[in-house]
């Protein structure tokens, strides 16, 4: 599930383990989309992208949430208005074509989960729409003074250019921290990124 945190007690006792919690949403991927608040409008999006039964295969999607698609909405509108100051555009103006094109690069038609993904600079995957991903597992230096061990993230990069860049020199942009990882729909697996990503890694001058 989706977590959140209301507060940070001083003392350290939100780093204290709370149990192991289920990863299992016990729904397909498209209904656990729909019936999450910061999901819905993916759900929204794949379905006008005619990408419902490819999400509810048994497949892995590294799912952007609802403030990452706000992200993209807002960068092009931007864009738009600095030709027309009336210019409007919201989620329901993503052309279709534009969906088809870029939404399958978050999707794979493999089960990835956390154990098989590997660390450090991990492993490049082929996407539903045949762009390369790096997948990877690394340390985190975050609470490294309170806790015995490293937190380790997944996190999920985009190739920028023909090549793949010096790992060392990867943009910050072009590499999404999962802030979810390792839901287990009753198809295949989920990965939600961070809500800072901009769908479809959208850039403006």
């Amino acid at each position: 599930m989706i977590f959140a945190f209301n507060a940070c007690s001083t003392d350290g006792n939100y780093l204290i383990d709370g149990g192991i919690s289920s990863p299992e949403v016990r729904t397909t991927t498209m209904d656990f989309f729909r019936s999450h608040s910061q999901l819905d409008t993916l759900a929204i999006i794949i379905e006008r992208a005619g990408m419902e039964d490819l999400v509810n295969s048994e497949s892995t999607i590294f799912a952007p949430n609802n403030l990452s698609i706000k992200n993209y909405v807002e960068a092009v509108l931007t864009e738009m208005r600095k030709v027309d100051p009336n210019a409007q555009y919201t989620v329901n103006d993503i052309p279709t074509d534009t969906l088809q094109k870029y939404m399958g690069g978050y999707i794979f038609n493999e089960k990835i989960t956390r154990s098989n993904i590997k660390e450090d600079q991990g492993r490049i995957y082929i996407s539903e729409n045949n762009e390369e991903r790096r997948i990877s597992l690394e340390e985190s230096d975050e609470y490294t003074d309170q806790l015995d061990s490293r937190p380790k993230y997944v996190y999920y990069t985009y190739k920028n250019g023909a090549d793949w860049d010096d790992w060392n020199n990867i943009n910050d942009d072009d590499k999404v921290v999962v802030k979810t990882s390792n839901l287990i729909s009753t198809n295949g697996i989920i990965h939600v990124l961070q809500g800072s990503h901009r769908l479809f890694n959208y850039k403006t001058d």
